[in-house]
């Protein structure tokens, strides 16, 4: 599905572009090809929205679109090499970074992204940060809320809201700075 198609979208906008960008983000960081990046984002995203519609629970929707975006970049990686190798225009060098790619990507688990040191790391900081902010945060980051579905949900204002992820964002830049480029796709840091 290409990303120009309309596409219904059952959460809210500011929902579906953070997962949107950390989709694209991630499929482009292996194919290296935005509109095949834009185009896998599109597909995941369509996936996850029928599975949900049709009633499957995903706990954690991040790690459940990257697996989804994982098995089409391989694919296309793959493709791309034997339709490379085909035309004789691969070079050593070509190959050995596309193998490269295709070995990490093969390699990556989605779901064990939020490694143990990460997740202990990114609890602490919460914690330290009061019961509000994390749940700002939780709601927000993990849950997919909209800033103005927080705010209603907590009974805050939408400045509030803002405040609290500002936060817990900062802190968490600081505490978590060994580990920015792959928490920055999935928390949006």
């Amino acid at each position: 599905m290409a990303y120009d198609k309309k596409i219904e979208r059952p959460m809210s906008d500011e929902s579906y572009d953070r997962y949107w960008w950390r989709c694209v983000l991630f499929a482009k960081s292996y194919t290296c090809d935005q509109s095949q990046a834009e185009s896998m984002a599109a597909e995941a995203l369509s996936i996850f929205w029928q599975r949900r519609a049709s009633g499957e629970e995903i706990d954690m929707p991040l790690p459940f679109l990257f697996s989804v975006i994982r098995n089409k970049a391989l694919h296309f990686l793959r493709h791309e090499s034997v339709k490379l190798r085909a035309h004789g225009e691969i070079s050593e060098d070509a190959t050995r970074e596309l193998q490269f790619r295709i070995d990490t990507l093969e390699a990556c688990d989605p779901h064990s992204l939020y490694a143990d040191d990460v997740q202990k790391i990114l609890r602490s900081t919460l914690d330290s940060l009061g019961e509000k902010t994390d749940r700002v945060f939780i709601l927000s980051r993990f849950e997919g809320l909209s800033n103005k579905d927080i705010s209603a949900e907590l009974g805050i204002t939408e400045k509030a809201v803002e405040y609290h992820i500002t936060k817990a964002l900062k802190a968490l830049r600081i505490a978590l700075k060994d580990y920015l480029p792959l928490v920055a796709i999935f928390f949006g840091l």
